[in-house]
């Protein structure tokens, strides 16, 4: 299977998806989808094949660990990296370890962000600090 080059956005905030996004085209040769809704991302997630999901974990109607645990019963986001990114501070870490989430915390500089695609992302180059 082709390589894919889209990263998965899956936050209900603009603000943040927006910036995610123009850094991402910015600054990567990777492309990003952005879907606010989970009950939208499960319907679309049969189409998609991302090389890295960026999940927020406070999203109406389910949180970020239901939504990627539901993700990973459908073939294409099976095993794909994934980085949660959220401001909320009571996280179940342990269950984050257990699924090999990623955390990125809010507000979050765009460097590290860069820094942890590198390190996610086949052919990324690490932003010079």
């Amino acid at each position: 299977m082709k390589e894919s080059k889209t990263v998965l956005i899956i936050d209900d905030d603009r603000d943040v998806s927006e910036l995610l996004q123009m850094v991402i085209l910015e600054r990567t040769d990777y492309r990003p989808l952005w879907i606010g809704e989970s009950e939208l991302t499960l319907y679309a997630a049969p189409h998609v094949r991302p090389a890295l999901i960026l999940l927020d974990y406070w999203l109406p109607r389910m949180h970020g660990l239901e939504l990627y645990d539901r993700l990973q019963e459908i073939e294409t986001m099976r095993n794909v990296p994934t980085v949660l990114i959220t401001a909320w501070s009571d996280l179940p870490l342990e269950e984050l370890r257990r699924r090999g989430i990623y955390l990125l915390r809010k507000p979050f500089d765009l460097e590290e962000l860069l820094q942890l695609m590198a390190v996610l992302l086949p052919g990324t180059v690490p932003p010079v600090s």
